[in-house]
């Protein structure tokens, strides 16, 4: 592992790649207790996950889920205070087109989540070197084959056992009581991001019956894009924790310092300059409380320092921008992911560039200390609204501050909107000539004042929750449109209708629709024959790392991360 005071003149070339790793899931132990500096909230949300109870721990893209959850796992492992099983589900969207081509295909994903838990408990043996008995060996082994057909496409007939979750329970507790601990904990990463509608709803009634007085399950989830089984109840069932670091709290720079500090060797901090920690903090809070982002733009910002580019301010404000484009990427892509709610897409787009059109003309006028990020929408609005803004808090383009009243003049419900974006859209109203220490000011002095109250109408006009409607397929046959999402025959023509595969249309997607910098796009183009999603994917030459691919290995790696997720949502 590299240590952080290698120079970087010493620092080797997987060094770096691990260096800018922004997936915990793919970093060591050591790495992860190395380089991450867990805030005071975030600490308290790792002591929930590491005991009883079932937790959903609930953040958008980048928030550091993944942290959180590969952290409880190994301070379990050490404790040995429970039986801890990590389990990675980002690939199940693969599993996908089965819905529309196998009858069997809820048993076969419901095999599959169990098959992904064996496997997790054969890991967590390994790490805690426990002998497993000779009758569970033999599962682990259909369960190691059976999913890598399901992921590779290569689909049997049927699952190799039929696992439910009373012998599933049995089996922890007999496992646990091996291990010489009380209980177990299941640390289900990636659990409702990568899943359609039929899988959500699915998974949470295995979590749901995944519960006794010795098993406990943590699930990572989505906000605003999790679809729940009828049978859970969000908060009765598991109690929510959030995963987002807070860009208003009095911590929160010190914490990204450390982040920084732990994780990039100084000799290439120092390349910032003088004007260092001031760039540090405003790149702290332009990533608006997603690690995954600041270390983005961190480390794109190193990386074109160390290609010799000049202008530090101009290379920092650019890398704000094109983070900024990527998170707007994240939530145009929904429509293509989501594709029953490209509407609300629409609708959610249209509602971002209004709130921050508000806020720079609030902002036009005041002073640095006097700066508004948040805006204040009228209450009650249409449901429609509320479905939208959600999906617009998965992306991390806004986030829930809690209500405020008004009296007579009203209740409203505060949001603030992400700041590398009021940042690139000039919502904040600098003007031309302005410090970093203005711009990062602006971002941190708050008055009580510094709001702007509006109605939804007045964003989206008077119309908008009529167009709040679910984008349905029509007939393939005669082109009639669907009178209902479950609708499964045309009342025109009587065709069955079939739903496209959302996981082959992500495949099919062109490169240019990944939430990448457009010269890393162009890059791609130009240099290599990869044109698609799929092509990324499958790409088992490493093309982006050659010589001559204009790439370079920090970023092959992010492109070949960005890819994957892409087609796990």
């Amino acid at each position: 592992m590299p240590k952080i005071t290698k120079p970087a003149t010493s620092l080797s070339e997987q060094d770096l790649v691990s260096i800018f790793e922004e997936r915990a899931e793919n970093l060591s132990k050591v790495e992860l207790e190395n380089w991450t500096c867990l805030s005071i909230a975030e600490q308290q949300v790792l002591d929930k996950l590491k005991g009883p109870g079932a937790k959903l721990l609930s953040g958008p893209r980048g928030s550091g889920k993944s942290t959180l959850l590969r952290r409880a796992y190994f301070e379990l492992c050490k404790e040995r205070r429970a039986f801890p099983v990590y389990v990675n589900y980002s690939r199940a969207l693969a599993l996908e087109p089965l819905f529309q081509t196998r009858a069997n295909a809820l048993e076969l994903f419901r095999q599959w989540i169990f098959a992904k838990l064996l496997l997790g408990i054969s890991d967590s043996a390994k790490d805690l070197n426990l002998k497993l008995a000779s009758t569970f060996t033999d599962y682990i082994e259909k369960a190691r084959t059976f999913v890598h057909q399901l992921e590779v496409g290569k689909t049997p007939e049927a699952p190799p056992f039929s696992i439910g979750p009373s012998q599933m329970l049995e089996l922890l507790r007999s496992i646990s009581t091996s291990a010489g601990v009380a209980r177990s904990v299941l640390l289900l990463d990636d659990a409702a991001h990568a899943f359609s509608l039929r899988q959500q709803q699915e998974f949470f009634e295995v979590f749901r019956e995944l519960r006794s007085r010795y098993v406990s399950a943590k699930a990572a989830i989505y906000p605003g894009i999790t679809s729940f089984s009828p049978n859970f109840h969000v908060g009765h069932e598991a109690e929510v924790l959030e995963a987002w670091l807070d860009p208003a709290a009095p911590s929160y720079l010190g914490t990204m310092r450390d982040i920084a500090r732990l994780r990039i060797p100084s000799s290439i901090l120092d390349t910032l300059g003088t004007g260092k920690d001031e760039y540090i903090d405003l790149v702290s809070l332009a990533s608006f409380g997603l690690p995954r982002g600041f270390l983005n733009m961190l480390s794109s910002i190193l990386d074109e320092i160390q290609k010799g580019a000049t202008g530090i301010r101009k290379i920092v404000l650019d890398a704000i921008s094109v983070h900024a484009e990527s998170v707007d990427a994240v939530f145009h892509n929904l429509a293509l992911k989501l594709p029953r709610f490209s509407h609300y897409v629409e609708i959610g787009e249209e509602f971002h560039r209004s709130a921050r059109n508000a806020l720079r003309n609030f902002n036009a006028h005041k002073t640095v200390e006097n700066k508004a990020v948040i805006l204040a929408l009228a209450t009650p609005y249409a449901n429609e609204l509320e479905k939208v803004i959600k999906m617009l808090e998965y992306s991390g383009l806004v986030r829930k501050q809690g209500d405020l009243s008004k009296g007579v003049k009203g209740q409203y419900q505060r949001y603030s909107l992400h700041y590398a974006s009021l940042i690139s859209s000039t919502s904040l109203a600098l003007g031309r000539s302005y410090r970093i220490a203005d711009l990062s000011g602006s971002l941190q002095s708050r008055s009580a004042h510094a709001l702007v109250k509006i109605k939804a109408e007045t964003l989206l006009g008077k119309d908008y929750s009529k167009r709040c409607v679910l984008a349905l397929p029509p007939c393939a046959n005669c082109g009639t449109p669907r009178a209902a999402e479950n609708q499964r025959f045309c009342m025109h023509c009587g065709a069955e209708l079939a739903n496209a595969s959302v996981y082959t249309e992500l495949l099919k997607a062109p490169i240019d629709r990944l939430p990448l910098p457009q010269a890393k796009i162009d890059a791609i183009k130009q240099h290599t024959n990869i044109r698609t999603v799929q092509d990324l994917i499958t790409d088992d030459e490493q093309t982006l790392r050659k010589q001559g691919s204009y790439i370079g290995p920090i970023w092959s790696q992010r492109i070949k991360n960005v890819a994957e997720e892409f087609v796990s949502v």
